[in-house]
């Protein structure tokens, strides 16, 4: 088996290479530390399986996964990465990641998942595999006219409701008559209950939930 690490954390891809190498199924391992790097590998390697962590110097492993899939559909693509990355898990798997492992799980876990994989299996951490049932569930939350409050407090609707039509942060403390320093955490809130990270994705999920017409 041919194995890529990419990782930008030397002292990570170090683990990783000496815990592959000693494993009895892989012949190769190689390591890079950039999306560039990397991307040129693919583009003239083959490989088994790709080791990808998500956030690199020059750009997002879920591209060289995404790449993978479309180019290698039979190699396979698993995740490393730490447990507060665990928003973009979702992406991962989309662009065709069958794992996601945490960058501390120990040697055993590690060559388990790897085991896992050959044998048609899409290991997890226990932690991600809870984010992930977390999260689907938020995302299945069917929000009405009238149980919107369930997911979004009131004050958290005429919140959103203000920025999804453009209003600043200030303008929003005028028209609803509280501090602007309580915008922010109403906001806050928001993108936390509909698991969004900027007010176009919160305004979207909203719209999507029935919680903005």
């Amino acid at each position: 088996m041919n194995i890529m690490v990419l990782e930008d954390d030397r002292t990570v891809a170090a683990r990783f290479e000496r815990i592959l190498g000693e494993w009895s199924q892989a012949q190769a391992v190689i390591s890079f530390q950039s999306l560039g790097d990397g991307m040129a590998a693919l583009k003239s390697t083959s490989v088994d399986l790709l080791i990808a962590d998500i956030h690199l110097p020059d750009g997002s492993g879920i591209e060289a996964i995404q790449y993978l899939s479309d180019h290698q559909p039979d190699a396979k693509a698993v995740v490393i990465s730490a447990l507060s990355d665990r928003r973009v898990v979702i992406d991962a798997i989309r662009a065709g990641a069958i794992g996601y492992l945490l960058k501390d799980d120990d040697v055993v876990e590690i060559i388990r998942a790897i085991e896992s994989i050959l044998a048609g299996g899409s290991p997890i951490s226990t932690a991600i595999a809870r984010y992930v049932v977390e999260s689907v569930q938020a995302r299945n939350v069917t929000v009405g006219p009238n149980n919107k409050g369930t997911l979004l407090t009131s004050r958290e609707v005429e919140v959103i409701t203000a920025i999804s039509k453009g209003y600043t942060n200030a303008e929003v403390a005028t028209m609803l008559a509280i501090s602007p320093h309580t915008v922010p955490v109403h906001i806050r809130n928001i993108y936390r209950k509909l698991d969004t990270r900027n007010r176009s994705e919160a305004t979207s999920e909203a719209r999507r939930l029935g919680i903005l017409e």
